[in-house]
């Protein structure tokens, strides 16, 4: 008899809950949760065909080994699997001590996965270099938010759009990328007559329905938001009072505004200086105002920068810790706020601790029950670091989970070759091939979502319970499972014996209490019989579905700081050699690198191929023609595509779609392509930003050269 359970959807930050129908050994289908408060029924194409990605030929069911990349993998037990991976480890350990050795997440991963795994990493094995992809993804919104007001998480929630009557996107598509949350949005723009201003330098989904759209130049957010910031207050639009009470350091900004004329900004960004007026009047005329931002923002080198910048916008106007306001952060991955929950980061510990603060680590240390300086003191490597310590030797081994680094890293031939290179790679994943499985040495089959209990955290901090819908295939298992095995076999028999997720997430819930991210009274139990809930959630205490109501913040001071912050000078620039930037994203109907999308028909239908986005004029300068097979070329590689002339995008940039990789076409990534140049602060990769050439090949496979 078929049943109906309650779970989640694997892609994006959205959250958005789903019923699964199964008959106890296939998912018959899905559709979305009706009850769920992230989207009440509704699901994108995505979200609406996960049934699709379970049961596919790619799926990995049991444990692969090679001797050596380039030999086809051996099927094998899971215990031989496990014994090979702990006796690599601990080789590598006794020889060249932990810092020898390192981990590499995915915000796909559940929370209880992520707990485990830094937990065995920093406390067993004493290795702070466990990063994730998440720093490709979330870090400079993360460091931003943690600088401006002195903790992780988004301050809103999305009741707050139904409340809004302006709203501002900038660095975000979120009609393609977070279909659900902007139909939210657009609904109070058809009913209520609320406002939207996009920043965006292509005409995107987003753009096309907003109020007003900026198309502004790339690399010039920075300077919008201060531009901005200067109109509304040269305007009297400041709340003063807000400043004076719960503020610090707003005279260095002010100071800092008198060199963000409107008629400097406008020409900086290349906008038309009414076009720039006419949005700060909406934004000043907006009584509930939310900014979104999410990639074009993060991934910059001015990503933290920029964050603080669309905070300072918020505090200077007081349109924070209230109904219908805030600046919201947009996750990308469906469990990356989980995952900063629980410290998975290479500077990170549970609790929105930090390796680097002695006071957390001692913390920590009581947590765990270490001795005390277990934890090593000084942050690992972040993954740009990362893969060049791989790279030169530094690190010898590199255990892989959820992700796949060779098709979504920058400058893709140089992780090749650190992957290559590597004494022991490990890649724990739920399907096969990917590019990152040709380079390992053990695989691992991981259990999908639908396959196993745990929980995620989405991008307004609600925890979600995902049930059990049907058993793994094969010898697959839940990512902390093997994580556990492993480390039981290297003989850490007492720390990570934990008999279901359910344990693993009390433990981690007990991490966080007193925490700005508090989840202490949190339990599945409590998930699956109230629903989701949203952090904090102390001991005693209630879900808060905004933060910083009563105006204090959790800094030394207990007030909110803003940032006088100013554009660095840019090593990657176009020149007369590279006269062009590329910049990458997503498409609606595909995810990553599609391991998952890539399996279901309808999809691939309405995203069927990869192509660079190129403006009318420039497709004419360069003597190309749409439909063209071009060579993409940086200070870093090459990549290739077809020719897709569109003035929905502005000149002098070419846009990829990251979703396909060398499994589709030899040099088919745009990573093959893009800069591995990192913020300074929040070390996040500049994605969105590479100076290049391009020129005409007689067809695809001649770009092989």
């Amino acid at each position: 008899m078929a049943q109906q359970r309650k779970t989640l959807c694997p892609y994006c930050g959205v959250g958005c809950g789903l019923i699964a129908t199964t008959d106890g050994a296939r998912v018959i289908k899905v559709r979305g949760d009706p009850s769920h408060p992230a989207n009440f029924g509704k699901v994108c194409p995505k979200g609406g065909t996960v049934a699709q990605t379970v049961n596919v030929p790619t799926r990995l069911r049991y444990a692969m080994v090679r001797e050596q990349i380039g030999d086809q993998p051996a099927v094998v037990p899971a215990a031989a699997a496990i014994n090979r991976v702990a006796q690599g480890l601990d080789r590598i350990l006794q020889s060249h001590g932990p810092g020898a050795i390192a981990f590499y997440l995915s915000g796909q991963l559940t929370t209880e996965a992520q707990y485990l795994t830094g937990k065995f990493a920093k406390a067993c094995l004493r290795t702070n270099h466990v990063d994730t992809n998440s720093r490709l993804c979330m870090a400079s919104a993360a460091s931003g938010m943690t600088l401006s007001l002195g903790s992780d998480g988004p301050p809103t929630c999305y009741a707050d759009i139904e409340l809004a009557d302006g709203f501002f996107f900038i660095g975000s598509n979120a009609a393609d990328c977070h279909p659900v949350t902007f139909g939210r949005v657009t609904e109070q723009m058809r009913r209520r007559g609320a406002r939207c201003i996009v920043a965006d330098p292509r005409r995107t989904a987003t753009a096309k329905a907003a109020t007003l759209h900026l198309a502004v130049r790339p690399g010039s957010d920075l300077t919008l938001m201060n531009g901005l910031l200067r109109l509304l207050r040269d305007a009297g639009k400041l709340d003063r009072a807000f400043l004076a009470a719960h503020t610090e350091h707003w005279d260095e900004l002010d100071r800092l505004l008198e060199e963000y004329p409107p008629q400097r900004v406008a020409a900086e960004c290349a906008i038309a200086l009414d076009d720039l007026l006419a949005a700060a009047r909406i934004l000043g005329e907006s009584s509930r105002l939310i900014t979104f931002w999410t990639m074009g923002v993060n991934q910059s080198l001015t990503g933290t920068f920029t964050s603080n910048a669309i905070i300072n916008l918020h505090l200077a106007t007081g349109q924070i810790g209230k109904p219908g306001c805030g600046p919201f952060s947009l996750t990308g991955q469906p469990n990356a706020m989980g995952g900063r929950d629980c410290g998975y980061m290479s500077h990170a510990l549970p609790g929105q601790r930090f390796v680097a603060n002695a006071e957390h680590r001692k913390q920590m240390e009581t947590l765990w029950g270490l001795q005390p300086g277990t934890i090593h003191p000084e942050p690992g490597y972040d993954a740009v670091a990362m893969f060049d310590a791989l790279d030169r030797g530094e690190l010898r081994a590199i255990w892989i989970i959820g992700t796949n680094p060779a098709a979504s890293m920058p400058n893709l031939k140089k992780v090749r070759r650190a992957l290559q290179n590597a004494e022991l790679v490990v890649v724990q994943d739920a399907y096969y091939p990917t590019e990152t499985t040709s380079f390992a040495h053990v695989v691992l089959p991981a259990a999908v979502n639908l396959e196993q209990a745990g929980t995620f955290c989405n991008s307004e901090r609600r925890v979600t319970l995902m049930e059990q819908v049907v058993p793994p295939p094969g010898d697959a298992k839940p990512d902390w499972w093997w994580v556990q095995q492993i480390a039981l076999g290297m003989g850490f028999k007492t720390r990570l014996q934990h008999d279901s997720a359910e344990e693993i997430f009390d433990e981690f819930a007990r991490t966080t209490a007193g925490r700005p991210n508090d989840q202490s009274a949190l339990h599945h139990r409590r998930l699956r019989e109230a629903g989701p809930q949203q952090w904090p959630y102390p001991a005693l205490g209630q879900a808060e579905p905004r933060r910083y109501t009563d105006g204090v913040f959790p800094t030394p001071s207990g007030r909110a700081r803003f940032w006088a912050r100013t554009h660095p000078t840019r090593e990657e620039s176009p020149d007369a050699q590279f006269p062009l930037i590329l910049t990458t994203g997503r498409t609606p109907n595909q995810w990553h690198t599609r391991t998952k999308t890539g399996t279901v028909a309808n999809l691939n239908q309405l995203d069927p191929g990869p192509y660079v986005q190129m403006h009318p004029a420039d497709a004419e300068e360069h003597n190309l023609h749409d439909g063209q097979p071009i060579e993409i070329i940086s200070r870093q590689g090459r990549a290739r595509g077809i020719v897709k002339i569109d003035p929905a995008i502005s000149r002098g940039l070419l846009f990829m779609p990251i979703h396909w990789n060398e499994l589709w076409l030899h040099r088919a990534s745009p990573n093959e392509a893009t800069a591995d140049e990192t913020d300074a602060i929040s070390k996040q990769p500049v994605l969105k930003y590479c100076a290049v050439a391009v020129r005409a090949v007689e067809s695809r496979a001649s770009a092989r050269e």
